[in-house]
């Protein structure tokens, strides 16, 4: 790729912006400004937990990402709508695009060499599992799905807060899974994700944060078919493995470079390159795995191992019981922990678990095929 010709794009993660943080929030804003971006792209989670979905956050952030002075494009996550000051998800939505000066908290953008396509959670109240869930609605998914069908000769790079499920991105077993908030609309129909971009190979980057992990992990960065999938870390305190990093995006006509900013020294690494009519995915960084006892990735999918039920393989990790879709490759939920050498048997499609203490535990499946059990209900619908 020429400077000439090339476009820079900034994606940052979750910001949870606190005012203690400021100086150091402004010392990685310097960083990022330093590499003359064209735009930026917030991943959403503006506010930090101290008022996660309040005006106050939404503006916080709003002044955050306008002081890059270049066009900046938010969406929203998880934590920007948990506001007490909001009683329903519309109103919770309706102030952020207020603040955002949005009409909508989705967009479409035209970058002239790409499109790109941010996607917003809507409902928080509302979910059917997890309050948690990065839930998608059905308008924004038709909307969506219309878009990437009007725009099919160009890349689209597409944006939202979760990753989603068969990306391969990796996903937290003990925090996410067990939401379940790993994956886009996690709890109902995650599938739909993937389906879209395997039938549509303009599709060809997709970015995440929602992990709140580094980019030293080889499956920080994944590739499926066309599309290749991206985590973007936090630039703030809010990291859980100590990493505090921005993902940089140079693309053209022909491909794109994806670099790494590490925000403790400014440094600037490119990890990945690609070019659109070779589609293979070369990576420029080799990590070797530091694991953490507290934040930590389910196995990868079992090969012959773990018990089949169905479409589901289940698998004992770390006193879990994990379960795995068999089509999709890739782990969907928790069915049980604090297992302590529980027996697990299967009778027809249910999953029954005899514990040391002589309770017995039956688990069928949800509406949706799954055996996954929902650690974080929805309060709201709890009655």
């Amino acid at each position: 790729m020429t400077d000439l010709q090339q476009q820079r794009l900034l994606v940052v993660g979750d910001l949870h912006y606190e005012t203690a943080q400021h100086e150091r929030l402004e010392r990685a804003r310097q960083q990022l400004m330093a590499l003359q971006p064209d735009a930026v792209i917030s991943l959403g989670d503006q506010g930090g937990y101290s008022h996660c979905g309040t005006r106050l956050s939404f503006a916080e952030g709003y002044d955050y990402f306008s002081g890059f002075g270049v066009p900046f494009y938010p969406l929203i996550g998880n934590h920007d709508m948990e506001g007490a000051e909001f009683k329903k998800d519309q109103e919770a939505v309706a102030a952020w695009c207020e603040v955002f000066e949005r009409t909508r908290p989705y967009t479409c953008v035209d970058w002239g060499m790409a499109v790109g396509i941010t996607l917003s959670q809507t409902s928080f109240r509302n979910n059917e599992g997890s309050h948690h869930e990065v839930h998608i609605d059905d308008e924004q998914f038709d909307w969506f799905v219309q878009t990437v069908a009007a725009h099919r000769d160009r890349p689209i790079f597409v944006f939202s807060h979760a990753p989603i499920l068969g990306s391969g991105l990796r996903v937290l077993q003990d925090l996410h899974l067990k939401g379940p908030n790993a994956y886009l609309n996690h709890y109902t129909y995650p599938e739909k994700f993937i389906e879209l971009v395997q039938a549509n190979p303009q599709i060809k980057l997709w970015f995440s944060g929602h992990n709140h992990l580094g980019h030293d992990y080889e499956d920080a960065i994944t590739q499926a078919g066309h599309c290749t999938f991206v985590h973007t870390g936090v630039i703030g305190d809010h990291t859980r493995d100590g990493r505090r990093h921005t993902r940089f995006l140079a693309f053209d006509t022909a491909g794109f470079d994806l670099h790494t900013v590490n925000h403790e020294d400014g440094e600037v690494r490119r990890d990945v390159s690609l070019r659109y009519a070779e589609n293979e995915l070369i990576r420029h960084q080799t990590f070797t795995e530091r694991p953490l006892d507290r934040f930590f990735p389910p196995p990868p999918t079992p090969n012959g191992d773990g018990i089949v039920v169905g479409n589901s393989v289940l698998l004992r990790h770390r006193d879990m019981l994990v379960e795995y879709d068999h089509t999709m490759g890739a782990p969907v939920g928790i069915v049980a922990d604090n297992l302590n050498g529980a027996k697990i048997e299967v009778e027809g499609d249910v999953v029954i678990i005899h514990r040391s203490s002589g309770a017995v535990d039956r688990r069928e499946q949800n509406g949706y095929g799954r055996y996954l059990q929902a650690y974080f209900p929805n309060p709201w619908r709890i009655t």
